[in-house]
């Protein structure tokens, strides 16, 4: 990745940017993918931000008394790479004059916006990019979606327990693909189980022909999948279908393929199916029932929430209660001592800031594909209760 590299009249301009706007509008920039291949993030993101604002209202009472409004700025990544994630972000600070960043489906586009977080002195709220490294590159950075190993682990666990012993791991050729296939690996390999096949696929990767055939020949008891959520991950899921790996007796493992937002583009050969998330869509929590409830008001009956929708959410609540708590003309990193200490009702279930790490603590749960009242979905087979970023814990920050 290339470094950014500022002129010194651009790292001054970006110094006082950020506290430039409106007193009594508080403008926050997000950056997403509206279109390309991994469009479906921007989407739902900036639906699930209006839902909340729609119940809850834009505006908050600051410690002075006086109501501002967030308003949101966003901007299409275009599923293009990290140089245009750049050029976003500094357009944002300098042009529009944001109080904070947010957004950021994949991992390259967060880490591309450290040194202007740095230079502007703002905060990044990540609703989505999982690589777990992500918040130690800049002391501005808060993220409330989940982390790869978070994920993969339990799921490891799980498999070991339930007589899964052989496993062909697909994962993404990305930073992530890389935690997912790191983690999940060293985990089930120390409890006894063994890799048999560990194949890294390009990001935007859509034809899995020939690697499926390799798993059907290495006759594993279960395939492990890592893809970004799109069009790269409905491809294997339906890879795995079409050439006859479940009829072969081989179990399908994973994390966000199986969202219930792709399950209208899958047959009943999904059925079984185990996954490892933070979010279950058919959860009775009461903030899962009003955002999905005012999805579906503001947008149609097929709207459905994701990963993406729960994580602009809940964002859009911590910038709410962090602009009430402080005001509209903090200093960044007042945003971000109290984004560390704050708690969110989150539509997933309980969620906290770690204090140290600025990266989100919550349940993962492991979920089954079923089939109930003719639609597929995703249910709940057991929680793992307020669980840490596993990356974190083996490698501490150095003192």
């Amino acid at each position: 990745m290339k470094k950014w590299v500022f002129g010194a009249a651009t790292a001054a301009m970006l110094s006082l940017s950020a506290g430039t706007a409106s007193a009594d509008v508080v403008k926050i920039g997000l950056i997403a993918d509206f279109t390309g291949a991994f469009a479906t993030w921007g989407v739902q993101f900036q639906q699930a931000i209006q839902a909340y604002q729609t119940v809850k209202g834009n505006k908050v009472k600051g410690p002075d008394g006086k109501e501002h409004e967030i308003q949101f700025v966003y901007r299409d990544n275009a599923s293009a790479g990290p140089d245009k994630t750049k050029q976003l972000a500094e357009e944002l600070v300098l042009r529009e004059k944001v109080k904070m960043l947010a957004g950021f489906d994949l991992s390259p586009h967060a880490m591309a916006v450290a040194d202007i977080a740095n230079q502007a002195k703002i905060p990044v709220v990540i609703m989505n990019a999982a690589t777990a490294s992500i918040t130690r590159g800049s002391p501005y950075y808060v993220r409330v979606s989940m982390t790869i190993p978070q994920h993969v682990v339990p799921l490891a666990q799980w498999a070991w327990k339930n007589d899964i012993k052989k496993v062909y791991m697909i994962t993404s050729d990305y930073a992530p693909g890389h935690d997912a296939s790191n983690f999940f690996g060293k985990t089930f390999q120390a409890l006894g189980g063994q890799i048999v096949g560990n194949d890294k696929s390009p990001i935007t990767e859509t034809n899995y022909g020939v690697y499926m055939e390799k798993v059907l020949q290495a006759k594993p008891d279960a395939l492990y999948m890592f893809q970004p959520a799109g069009a790269p991950s409905v491809a294997l899921v339906k890879a795995f279908a079409e050439r006859g790996l479940k009829a072969a007796g081989i179990k399908l493992l994973g994390t966000g393929e199986t969202q219930e937002i792709f399950m209208d583009q899958f047959t009943d050969d999904l059925i079984g199916t185990v996954t490892s998330f933070h979010y279950t869509e058919t959860n009775k929590n009461p903030q899962n029932v009003a955002l999905r409830a005012q999805l579906t008001k503001q947008f149609g009956a097929k709207a459905a929430p994701d990963i993406a929708s729960v994580a602009a959410w809940d964002g859009t609540d911590l910038i709410h209660q962090a602009v009430a708590a402080l005001g509209p003309d903090a200093e960044g990193l007042k945003y971000i001592d109290f984004m560390k200490t704050a708690k969110i009702d989150s539509p997933r279930g309980p969620v906290s800031i770690d204090p140290v790490e600025r990266d989100v603590i919550q349940n993962i749960y492991i979920r089954r594909v079923e089939k109930r009242d003719g639609k597929l979905n995703n249910f709940d087979i057991e929680t793992i209760p307020m669980v840490k970023d596993p990356w974190k814990i083996e490698n501490p920050p150095k003192s």
